[in-house]
């Protein structure tokens, strides 16, 4: 094996085992062309501007092959939901499943999350004719939504295409002030609901 010397009593190895993170936990809606929304689990998002200018940048990593990263790829568009520890529940069916064999929205209810829609101003009402341009809706109760849109086009990294989206809005739930309590893949792995791989475990 390759061994870096940094110090007389200081050894580097070479690992391909990546450091284990804890990282928050998100859910991404987007809308299909029918009108419906998808709704997946996402933990690779993270800010890369933070400017309070209207200049807020994210990127997101989606993983392909899924009907989120289908819908965002032609959308462009979606609502990225920083989950509290209520959702755990959530994550075995948002991400351990596909949308295009379970009913999501149906779960979600049964679980006692019913989808909804996001508020509009009276402009926005009166642009929306149907589902199909109202954008997709989203779980209740969580810490804060991000709507965001694509700049420029994916990025491919193998596995997953990295978007690097604009911050169009913020919001928090009525009378809500984010406490900073969030769901994240610590919690998420104590509860063994995912893998230290960060997979959904059986």
């Amino acid at each position: 094996s390759c061994i870096l010397r940094l110090a007389s009593s200081h050894l580097l190895s070479k690992t391909i085992t990546p450091p284990l993170l804890t990282s928050p936990t998100y859910s991404l809606a987007t809308q299909g062309t029918d009108g419906t929304t998808g709704m997946n689990i996402l933990t690779y998002a993270s800010p890369a501007s933070i400017t309070p200018d209207g200049n807020r940048v994210w990127t997101l990593g989606l993983y392909k092959g899924t009907v989120a990263y289908e819908n965002f790829q032609r959308t462009g568009t979606g609502v990225l939901q920083l989950l509290t520890p209520r959702h755990a529940k959530l994550v075995r069916l948002l991400g351990g499943s596909s949308g295009r064999d379970v009913d999501k929205r149906l779960e979600c209810e049964r679980l006692g999350f019913p989808w909804m829609r996001m508020s509009m101003s009276p402009s926005e009402h009166n642009e929306a004719n149907n589902n199909a341009n109202r954008g997709p809706e989203v779980l209740p109760e969580c810490c804060c939504y991000l709507r965001l849109t694509l700049v420029g086009d994916l990025v491919e990294c193998g596995s997953h295409d990295v978007a690097v989206c604009k911050v169009e809005e913020m919001l928090v739930p009525d009378g809500e002030t984010y406490d900073g309590v969030h769901l994240d893949t610590a919690m998420l792995r104590d509860m063994g609901i995912i893998t230290a791989q960060g997979r959904v475990a059986d």
